[in-house]
C-alpha cells in the first residue's frame, strides 16, 4: 500500500503548454524530424528490427511504406473521460500496427433498438455536431440512443455516418424476415451450411444461398415501468383556433369597468346576462384575452394525482399509471381495434373509440371495465348497425393513447416502452392485439394490419418472447367495394406466430438455432441501381455489430484498420491538415492510435502542423511495443503516453501476439514513458495534460497476467500509475480457430472484479472507473 504523500496531481491550464513548442522554437524538432525519416532507409521504428528501406516504398511486418496510412480521423468521444472531455478526442487511426493481435444501408433499412424499429436515416437525424468525413458527413450519438447488437445487448450508437452512393445494392431476403438493402461491401454476420459452428463476416457481395444469416435470440429488459403521464401529453400539440368574442375584448374591458349590471350589459352586447358574468369574471382574475388572437393552448392542469387539459372538465386521468396487465391488455386492443376522432378547432373533442363485431361483446365490456378501473372515466357502449364501440368522451385520455399507439390505423405502432417490460406485459399485450384483430391459422397465430412500422414492432415483440416470428407484405389491389361504395386499399403485413406442434413439441420453420441464434436462410438475394445517400453506424461496443431488419450486421472494427489495411496512404501534409481539422473542431488534443511504426512520419508532419497553428497536446496511443529510438526522438514531444500492457508471460505473447519479447518491451518502455513525462496530470477541468496513462486490457481466465501487470506498475513504474482496466475484450480475427479456442468467449463480470481487486492489492489507486465498467461489474 502507498506509503508516501499523495503528490498534486493538478498542472493549471494557464501554466500547461505542449512540450513540443519549446523543441519546434529551438529547431530540434525539425532536426528530429529529418534524422527519423532518414533513418527509414534502414528501419528500427519498432522492436521488430526489420531493416527494410521504406525510404523506397518497401515494406515488412508492419506493411507500411515511405509513408503512413491512416484509417480515420475523427472526434472520438469514446475514450477515457479525461481524454474526451466535451468536445472528444482528436483521433487518428494508423492503420497496419506492427503487432499481429488475434459500409452502408439504404436510408428506409430499419435498425433495433430500446425504442423498437428505427429508420437508419431518422437514427442519423438524432445526431448532433455533424461535420465532413471523407467526402460524407459524421454525427454524433452522445448516448442519445441505444442499438441492439449481435450479442442481444443494448450499447450506445456512438457515430452516425452519411455519404452519397451511385452503383447497385444488394438486397437480401432473408426467410421471415424483412429485406434489407446495402452496400455491396458492407460485411454481415453469417455461418456456411457446411461449417454452421464457424461465424464469419463477409461483404454482401461475397453471400450466397449457401449461407445463414444470424438473428440473435432476445430476453426481454424486464423494467417496471411507469408512465409519465404529464410528460407523454405535454408532447401533444395544444395550439387551436377558439371563437373569437362577438364583441372585442378591449370594448369589453372598458364596459366591465362600469357600474353596469349583467342584465344591461348583455342588453349592450347581446349576451345571455350568464355568459356576460363569466366574462366580467374572467377581467376581474386578468384572464380575459386583451387581444383578438383566434389562437390560444390547451395547457395541462395537474392537480390532486390527476391531469387534464386547461378546457376539459374535471376530473382528470391519472398524472402517473404503472404498466401492468389491463393497461398492457388495453394497449394492444387499442392497437388492433381503436382509433381517435376528433373535430377541428374544438379541442375537447378528442374521443377514444374501440369497434369490435357484434359477436365480440364480451371484448366490449372487457374494454369497458378496465378503462372505468384504470382511468376513472365513463366508457359507454353503443350498439351500432355494423359494430359495437366503446367510447370515452375524455381529451386527455384519448391523446394519451394517440401519443402511445398513434391516432389512426395507418400510424399505429408499439409503445417504445413495450421494449423494456417483463415477459408477461409483453404476452398480455400481444394477447390484446390477437384478441381485437388476430386469426388461428393451426399451425400460426396471425395479425395483420395496414401499418408496417406496427407490424415490425409485433415481430420484434415475438423475438423477445423467444419465438421465430415470420413477416409478409401482401399487395392488394388499389380499391374495393364495401357496401356499395369504392374505397382505398393499403398494403397489408402480416406476422406469423409459429404455435407448438403438439406431435413434435416443436415449431415448424424453415430457419436453424443455436444456443445463441436463429440461423436464417437466404431466400433471395438481388442486385438493384440506387443513387443516393447511404449510412452505417458506430456502434460503442467491441463487438461492433448491430441488427438491420433484425440480422446481424458489422461496421468498421480494430481488426480490420490494424490487421486487413484499411485506410489511405497519407503524405505529411494531409496528416498536419488532420491534426488542424481535429484542432477546429474543438477536440482537447491529437490523440495517434497506433503509432509505433509511423514514429519518423508522425514527426515529419507535426513540424508542419505546427507551423500552421498545432498547439494542443499529443497523447501517443500504443501498444507499447515500441522501440527505444522511436521513444527517444518522441522526448519533449508527446504530452500523454497511453500504453497497452497487454500480456506478461513470454509465451503468452508469442501465441498471441507473435512477439515472444513483448512483455520485456513493454516493461522497459513503459518505464522510459514515465521517465520522460510522469504521472498523470489534469487541469481543473479534468483533462488530461501530461504524464502516463496506463491500460490493461483483461482476458479470459486470467491468461493477460494481471497480477503481475499491475505489480509492476505499482512498484516500478509509480503507485501513483493511473490506469484504466478495460473489459472490451471481444473474441475477432483468427480467435475462432481450434487452437485459440480458449480466449473464444467474451469476459465475465467475476473476471473483470478481481482485476480490479488485484491492482488495489498491488496498491494502485488511480483508475478510470467510467460508470458503464462499473455498472457492468
Amino acid at each position: 500500500m502507498l506509503t508516501q504523500t499523495q503528490p498534486d496531481f493538478l498542472i493549471r491550464s494557464r501554466d500547461f503548454e505542449p512540450a513540443y513548442l519549446s523543441l519546434y522554437h529551438s529547431g530540434e524538432l525539425q532536426k528530429r524530424a529529418k534524422e527519423a525519416v532518414a533513418g527509414l532507409a534502414h528501419c528500427l521504428a519498432c522492436p521488430r528490427d526489420c531493416g527494410v528501406d521504406r525510404l523506397a516504398d518497401k515494406t515488412a511486418a508492419c506493411k507500411t511504406g515511405r509513408y503512413a496510412r491512416v484509417a480515420s480521423h475523427f472526434p472520438h468521444f469514446g475514450e477515457e473521460d479525461c481524454l474526451r472531455g466535451w468536445n472528444g478526442s482528436g483521433t487518428i487511426f494508423f492503420s497496419m500496427c506492427n503487432l499481429r493481435c488475434v459500409f452502408c444501408f439504404h436510408p428506409e433499412t430499419l435498425i433495433s433498438t430500446e425504442r423498437g424499429l428505427l429508420r437508419i436515416a431518422d437514427i442519423y437525424e438524432l445526431g448532433s455536431n455533424e461535420q465532413s468525413l471523407n467526402g460524407g458527413y459524421v454525427r454524433f450519438g452522445e448516448g442519445r440512443v441505444r442499438a441492439i447488437t449481435r450479442e442481444g445487448k443494448l450499447a450506445n450508437i456512438a457515430k452516425m455516418f452519411r455519404h452519397s452512393f451511385a452503383g447497385d445494392l444488394i438486397k437480401l431476403k432473408p426467410f421471415n424476415c424483412p429485406p434489407l438493402s446495402l452496400t455491396p461491401n458492407h460485411k454481415v454476420f453469417a455461418v456456411s451450411k457446411q461449417t454452421p459452428r464457424q461465424i464469419v463476416k463477409l461483404p454482401a457481395a461475397e453471400l450466397t444461398k449457401d449461407y445463414y444469416l444470424l438473428a440473435p435470440k432476445r430476453a426481454p429488459v424486464g423494467e417496471e415501468i411507469e408512465l409519465d403521464v404529464v410528460a407523454i401529453l405535454s408532447r401533444q400539440n395544444t395550439v387551436f383556433r377558439k371563437t373569437p368574442y362577438r364583441v372585442r375584448a378591449a370594448q369589453l374591458a372598458h364596459l366591465f369597468a362600469q357600474p353596469l349590471t349583467s342584465v344591461e350589459l348583455a342588453g349592450i352586447t347581446g349576451y345571455h346576462p350568464a355568459y356576460v358574468r363569466k366574462l366580467r369574471g374572467q377581467w376581474k382574475n386578468g384572464l380575459l384575452r386583451t387581444k383578438d388572437d383566434p389562437y390560444t393552448t390547451n395547457d395541462l392542469v395537474e392537480e390532486g394525482g390527476l391531469v387534464r387539459f386547461q378546457t376539459e372538465t374535471r376530473t382528470g386521468i391519472p398524472a402517473h399509471i404503472v404498466l401492468e396487465e389491463r393497461l398492457a391488455w388495453l394497449l394492444g386492443i387499442y392497437c388492433a381495434e381503436g382509433h381517435v376522432t376528433s373535430q377541428k378547432d374544438r379541442p375537447n373533442s378528442h374521443r377514444l373509440v374501440f369497434s369490435f363485431g357484434h359477436h365480440e361483446l364480451d371484448l366490449a365490456h372487457r374494454t369497458q371495465q378496465w378503462l372505468e378501473e384504470l382511468f376513472g372515466v365513463r366508457a359507454d357502449i353503443r350498439h351500432r348497425r355494423t359494430t359495437i364501440t366503446v367510447e370515452v368522451g375524455k381529451a386527455s385520455l384519448a391523446l394519451l393513447f394517440a401519443q402511445l399507439c398513434g391516432q389512426h390505423s395507418r400510424e399505429k405502432r408499439v409503445p417504445s416502452f413495450l421494449f423494456r417490460a417483463t415477459p408477461a406485459l409483453l404476452h398480455t399485450f400481444l394477447q390484446g392485439v390477437l384478441d381485437g384483430d388476430g386469426c388461428d391459422r393451426g399451425s400460426h397465430l396471425v395479425a395483420n394490419t395496414v401499418s408496417e412500422q406496427f407490424a415490425l414492432g409485433l415481430f420484434e415483440i415475438g423475438l423477445l418472447l423467444g419465438s421465430m416470428p415470420s413477416y409478409h407484405k401482401w399487395q392488394s389491389a388499389p380499391k374495393t367495394v364495401i357496401e356499395g361504395r369504392e374505397v382505398n386499399q393499403a398494403p397489408l403485413h402480416y406476422v406469423k406466430f409459429p404455435k407448438i406442434d403438439p406431435q413434435t413439441g416443436q415449431q415448424r420453420s424453415k430457419w436453424k438455432e443455436t444456443q445463441d441464434y436463429v440461423l436464417l436462410p437466404i431466400h433471395r438475394i438481388e442486385r438493384h441501381p440506387y443513387a443516393g445517400p447511404v449510412f452505417n453506424l458506430e456502434i460503442a461496443d467491441p463487438d461492433h455489430s448491430y441488427l438491420a431488419s433484425f440480422v446481424a450486421v458489422g461496421n468498421c472494427q480494430n481488426y480490420d484498420i490494424s490487421q486487413a489495411g484499411e485506410g489511405q496512404v497519407t503524405r505529411p501534409e494531409r496528416l498536419a491538415g488532420m491534426m488542424l481539422e481535429l484542432q477546429a473542431l474543438g477536440c482537447h488534443n491529437i490523440n495517434f492510435v497506433t503509432p509505433e511504426h509511423v514514429v519518423p512520419q508522425l514527426l515529419e508532419a507535426l513540424v508542419i502542423a505546427v507551423e500552421r497553428g498545432l498547439c494542443l497536446p499529443i497523447v501517443y496511443n500504443t501498444s507499447a511495443y515500441d522501440s527505444l529510438e522511436s521513444l527517444h526522438y518522441m522526448d519533449g514531444v508527446v504530452d500523454i503516453y497511453m500504453p497497452d500492457f497487454k500480456i506478461w508471460d513470454e509465451r503468452t505473447a508469442l501465441k498471441y501476439l507473435l512477439a515472444k519479447d513483448y512483455p520485456e518491451v513493454a516493461r522497459r518502455t513503459i518505464k522510459e514513458m514515465h521517465r520522460q513525462v510522469g504521472e498523470l496530470k489534469m487541469d481543473e477541468s479534468g483533462l488530461a495534460k501530461r504524464g502516463v496513462l496506463a491500460r490493461h486490457l483483461v482476458m479470459p481466465g486470467g491468461i493477460a497476467g494481471t497480477r503481475e501487470i499491475t505489480k509492476f506498475l505499482a512498484r516500478e513504474v509509480s503507485p501513483h500509475t493511473y490506469l484504466n482496466i478495460m473489459a472490451q475484450y471481444y473474441p475477432a480475427g483468427r480467435v475462432t480457430a481450434e487452437k485459440l479456442s480458449e480466449i473464444n468467449r467474451r469476459l465475465t463480470k467475476p473476471e473483470l472484479a478481481e482485476a480490479f481487486t488485484l491492482a488495489r492489492e498491488a496498491g494502485l489507486y488511480r483508475f478510470d472507473e467510467r460508470r458503464g465498467v462499473l455498472r457492468w461489474i
